[in-house]
C-alpha cells in the first residue's frame, strides 16, 4: 500500500485532480451565467455538469498512465482501480444524462399523471397593470380548452394564478401542483398588435418541449389561442384526433369586444365579494349584447348567479328564474357541456330530483373531468342529498387539480366537519388559512369547528379575526351573535344579531340566531312562534340556519306541549310526511326524489316527527318500519343512523349510553350530532326523558361549569388579541 501511495505523489495524481476540480469550477460558473443570460434549457446544465464530472475521471485516468515519464506499463491493481473509476462516472452519467429513464420514472410519479399540465398566469408585458384582466384572461381561455381534452390532466385555475408575480423554479411549480409539465407565456399588447410566447415546459428538468412566439395583429388572438391549445396538447398525447380538434375549437368569440368584457367578468368572480359578483354580471351581460352565442360568457354568467345565490344575494328561486333559460340557450350550442350539465344537476336537487341529479352531476364530470367547478357542483349534490362519504371522495378529487387552492382546502374540511370529524377539519382549514391568511371564511370555518368541539373563547376569537376582512358578511356577524350568547355574554350578542339584521334586513340568518337566542334565555313560547313563522322559508336553507332553527322550535314546542302545532305547519309545508305509513311515505317522497335522502330530511326533523309519550308509540313503530324497509334491515348498525332506533324503541337506557353522555365531537354518529351544540344536546335529553338522569345530569352540569370558565378566561384572550366583545361604533 505504501508503494501505491508513493506512486500517487510521483504522477502528481493530487495536483491533477485540485488543478481538473479549480478549473471545472471555474467552467461552470461562467456556464451559469451565459446560460441564464440565453435562457438555456435546465438540460443542458445539467449535461455540462455531468460531462466535467465524467471528464474527472478521464482525467484522473490519464494522470496515471502519463504522470511518470516512460512508465506506460500499469499493475492489476491499477488496472482495477481504473475500471471502477470509470464504472462509477459511466453510472453517473447513465442515471441522470438527459434521454435516461429518470424523467419518464418523474414523469409517471406525478400525481395527475403524465398527460398532466398546469398554465401559469401568462406574464403581463405591456408595461400597464391596467391590462392586466387581458394577460389572465389569455391564461384562463387556454386553461379551459385544455381542461375539456379528457386525456388531458389540467391544474385548476386558482392553484395555478397562485404563482403569479412569482419567480420559482419549474421543478418546485411541478412537484406542487403534482404535474408533469407547465405552460407558461407571455402578452404584450400595443394598440391592435400583440406579442405573445408560449412555451411548454418539462416540470422534472426545465427542457422545452414546444415553444413559439407570435407577432400578430390582436385580430388573430383566437386563432393564436387555438394554436397554443392544439400544439400543447398535441405534445403532451400524441397526434391530434379530429374528435380532440373539435373539443379544441368549441366555444369562443371572435368578437373582441365581447372577450374583452368576459375577461374583465371572469377577473370580478375572481375577487369573490358581494360587489364583484354584480360587477362580473354587468360585465358578462356586456360580452352577451356583443356576442349572442358566447358560450363561455353565458355559463360564466351563471356562475355568477349562483355565487350570489349561495352567498344571499338573491334567493335560490331567483336563481333558477334567471339561470334556466340561459342554459337552454347554451344547450342548444353545445348540449354535452359539462358546466351546463353540471347547473342542470344542481337545479334538478333543488327541485328534489335527487336520482337526476347525481346523474346529471356524474355525466359533467365525465365530459369535462378537468374542471374542477363541474366536480365542485356534484360534491355539493352530494352534500345536499347528506351523502357525505360521496361528498368527501368528490371533493378529493378537486384537491388534486387544486392543491393549492384555500377556498377548496376549506370546502374539503366543511364536509368532514359535517361528519363531525373536526380535528382533521381543523387541521384543513389552518393549511387553508395559511394560503389565504386574508380569507375571511377560513375563520368562520374554524370558529364554527371550535364550537362545536365546546371551545367557546377560541370560537369567538376567530369569529372577531374574521369580522375586519369582511365588512359586509352577514353571516358571521349572526354566528358570532349565538357563541357569544352560549357564553352568557347577552349585551354584546345582540349588538352583533342587529349587525347581521343591518346587513341583511328580516334574513334567515337573522331569525335563525332570533330563535337560538329565545330559546337560550328560556322564551320557548317566543322561539314556537318564530320557528313556525319561517317553516314555509325552508328554501332559503343556508348552512343549516333553518334546521337548526325548526330543531329548536321543536325542542320548544314539546316543553310546551305543542309538537302537533310543529308538526303540522311542517306537514303543510312539505317538510314532513302527512301520513307516517308505507304509501304516506312514498307519496310524500314523490316521483323524482330518492327515498333514502327524504329519510335522512325526516331523520334531522325527528324531533317533531315523534316524542316519548305513550300516545306517539304508534307512530314510533311505524318510522321504525319506515327506517328499515328504505335504509335496510342494519340501519341502526349504520353511523349515519346509530343511535336513533335507541330513541324510537323509547329505550331509556340505550339512549343514556348512547346519547345522553357522549359528545358530538366523539365523531360516533352523523345524524345524532353533527348539528347539535350544548344547548340542543340538553333540549333532546329533556325531550327524552333522560335529562333526570345521574350520568346525564352531571355530565350537562360539567358543560356548564366549562362555560363559566370561558367566560371568565375570554377577557383576557379579547386582550391578548387587542380585540372588543362590540362591535366596532360605526362613523
Amino acid at each position: 500500500m505504501s508503494g501505491f501511495l508513493q506512486r500517487l505523489k510521483e504522477r502528481k495524481l493530487i495536483q491533477w485532480a485540485l488543478a481538473y476540480v479549480a478549473a471545472a469550477f471555474a467552467l461552470l460558473q461562467a456556464f451559469d451565467i451565459v446560460g441564464q443570460q440565453f435562457g438555456w434549457p435546465e438540460t443542458v446544465r445539467r449535461g455540462i455538469t455531468i460531462a466535467l464530472a465524467i471528464g474527472f475521471f478521464i482525467t484522473i485516468v490519464l494522470a496515471w498512465y502519463h504522470g511518470e515519464r516512460g512508465a506506460q506499463r500499469m499493475s492489476g491493481t491499477e488496472l482495477l482501480l481504473v475500471a471502477l473509476l470509470l464504472a462509477i462516472g459511466g453510472t453517473l452519467l447513465w442515471r441522470f444524462a438527459p434521454g435516461s429513464s429518470a424523467p419518464e420514472t418523474h414523469l409517471a410519479a406525478s400525481s395527475l399523471g403524465e398527460n398532466s399540465t398546469a398554465v401559469l398566469p401568462f406574464v403581463n408585458m405591456s408595461g400597464d397593470k391596467g391590462n392586466e384582466y387581458f394577460s389572465d384572461g389569455m391564461t384562463e381561455t387556454l386553461l379551459d380548452r385544455l381542461a375539456q381534452v379528457p386525456q388531458l390532466k389540467v391544474a385548476a385555475r386558482t392553484s395555478s394564478f397562485s404563482f403569479k408575480g412569482k419567480a420559482q423554479d419549474v421543478r418546485q411549480i411541478g412537484l406542487a401542483l403534482g404535474v408533469a409539465t407547465v405552460v407558461e407565456g407571455s402578452v404584450q399588447q400595443a394598440g391592435d398588435t400583440l406579442r405573445i410566447t408560449a412555451q411548454l415546459v418539462r416540470a422534472l428538468d426545465g427542457s422545452h418541449l414546444w415553444s413559439k412566439h407570435f407577432d400578430r395583429k390582436a385580430a388573430d388572438l383566437f386563432a393564436i389561442q387555438d394554436e397554443i391549445a392544439g400544439a400543447v396538447t398535441e405534445a403532451l398525447v400524441g397526434e391530434l384526433l379530429p374528435k380532440t380538434r373539435a373539443i379544441l375549437a368549441k366555444g369562443g368569440t371572435k368578437d373582441l369586444a365581447a372577450y374583452d368584457a368576459y375577461t374583465r367578468g371572469l377577473h370580478q368572480i375572481d375577487l369573490n365579494s358581494f360587489d364583484s359578483f354584480q360587477q362580473a354580471q354587468v360585465l358578462l351581460q356586456q360580452a352577451l349584447v356583443r356576442d349572442p352565442g358566447y358560450v363561455e360568457a353565458m355559463l360564466e354568467l351563471v356562475n355568477a348567479w349562483y355565487a350570489m345565490a349561495r352567498t344571499g344575494q338573491t334567493s335560490d328561486a331567483e336563481y333558477r328564474a334567471r339561470a334556466e333559460p340561459m342554459l337552454d340557450r347554451v344547450e342548444k350550442i353545445d348540449p354535452g357541456n359539462g358546466r351546463l350539465l353540471a347547473f342542470r344537476g344542481e337545479i334538478a336537487q333543488e327541485r328534489s330530483e335527487h336520482v337526476r341529479a347525481v346523474q346529471l352531476g356524474q355525466r359533467a364530470v365525465a365530459a369535462a373531468p378537468g374542471d374542477i367547478r363541474v366536480h365542485n357542483i356534484l360534491a355539493d349534490i352530494f352534500a345536499f342529498q347528506d351523502d357525505l362519504p360521496a361528498s368527501l371522495k368528490e371533493m378529493d378529487q378537486v384537491v388534486a387539480l387544486s392543491p393549492l387552492d384555500n377556498n377548496v382546502i376549506r370546502f374539503r374540511a366543511t364536509r368532514l366537519f359535517l361528519m363531525t370529524r373536526y380535528d382533521e377539519a381543523k387541521v384543513e382549514t389552518q393549511r387553508a388559512l395559511q394560503l389565504a391568511p386574508d380569507n375571511s371564511s377560513n375563520y368562520w370555518m374554524l370558529s364554527l369547528i371550535a364550537y362545536m368541539q365546546g371551545d367557546l373563547v377560541e370560537a369567538i376569537v376567530s369569529a372577531l379575526k374574521e369580522m375586519p376582512l369582511d365588512a359586509s358578511d352577514p353571516e358571521g356577524r349572526a354566528d358570532l351573535a349565538i357563541f357569544v350568547d352560549a357564553i352568557g355574554e347577552h349585551a354584546a350578542a345582540d349588538a352583533w344579531k342587529a349587525e347581521a339584521n343591518r346587513l341583511s334586513p328580516g334574513s334567515l340568518l337573522v331569525a335563525g340566531a332570533d330563535i337560538w337566542q329565545r330559546y337560550a334565555r328560556g322564551d320557548r313560547a317566543g322561539a314556537v312562534a318564530a320557528a313556525i313563522a319561517i317553516v314555509p322559508r325552508g328554501a332559503e336553507e343556508h348552512h343549516g340556519y333553518w334546521l337548526r332553527s325548526i330543531v329548536l322550535g321543536c325542542l320548544a314546542a314539546g316543553e310546551l306541549g305543542r309538537v302537533t302545532e310543529m308538526r303540522a305547519a311542517l306537514e303543510a309545508s312539505g317538510q314532513l310526511p302527512r301520513e307516517l305509513t308505507p304509501a304516506g311515505f312514498d307519496t310524500w317522497v314523490g316521483p323524482s326524489a330518492s327515498p333514502l335522502v327524504k329519510l335522512r330530511q325526516l331523520a334531522d326533523l325527528r324531533r317533531c316527527a315523534f316524542n316519548n309519550s305513550a300516545g306517539e308509540a304508534v307512530r314510533r313503530e311505524q318510522l321504525l318500519a319506515i327506517f328499515a324497509r328504505v335504509a335496510g334491515a342494519d340501519w341502526e348498525t349504520t353511523d349515519e343512523f346509530r343511535g336513533i332506533g335507541a330513541e324510537l324503541r323509547n329505550d331509556r337506557a340505550a339512549m343514556i349510553a348512547w346519547y345522553g353522555t357522549n359528545d358530538a365531537s366523539s365523531g360516533h354518529a352523523i345524524r345524532t350530532g353533527r348539528r347539535q351544540d350544548l344547548l340542543a344536546r340538553e333540549g333532546s335529553a329533556r325531550m327524552l326523558g333522560i335529562a333526570d338522569d345521574a350520568a346525564a345530569a352531571r355530565y350537562f352540569s360539567q358543560r356548564h361549569e366549562q362555560v363559566a370558565q370561558m367566560r371568565a378566561a375570554l377577557p383576557a384572550a379579547l386582550a391578548k388579541e387587542g380585540m372588543s366583545l362590540l362591535p366596532a361604533a360605526r362613523q
